[in-house]
């Protein structure tokens, strides 16, 4: 018949070495996240205007285009008369209709402004 000393590990060092391990995978999967996160931006950057454009109408007037292409993965924008801005549907992404800067979700840059000539 074993006795406890047979064992290598105690059950409380056998928890500790789990909880070490889960912690490890846990951590690693972080910064794989991460690094697809920032690779994904930085391809998005690197590739330039897409030839998708989306331009809009503001209410004073003024005529706004940009790069359809959300600077945070590159899911199309769309605009959302309703709240004046345009908005990633992939990451809940919102960006200020007027300057294309990001008011909110994960990206980093805001949108990628198009100059609109009128004839």
């Amino acid at each position: 018949m074993k006795t406890p000393s047979d064992f290598p590990l105690s059950v409380d060092a056998e928890r500790a070495r789990d909880r070490r391990r889960f912690l490890r995978a846990a951590g690693a999967a972080a910064a794989l996240v991460a690094v697809g996160e920032w690779a994904g931006s930085r391809m998005a950057e690197r590739a330039g205007p897409s030839g998708d454009t989306i331009t809009v109408r503001l209410d004073d007037g003024t005529v706004v285009s940009y790069d359809r292409r959300c600077p945070h993965l590159g899911c199309p924008v769309l605009w959302v008369p309703e709240r004046g801005r345009f908005e990633c549907p992939c990451h809940r992404a919102a960006f200020d209709a007027r300057t294309g800067s990001v008011l909110s979700g994960p990206p980093q840059h805001g949108l990628r402004p198009l100059h609109v000539r009128r004839t």
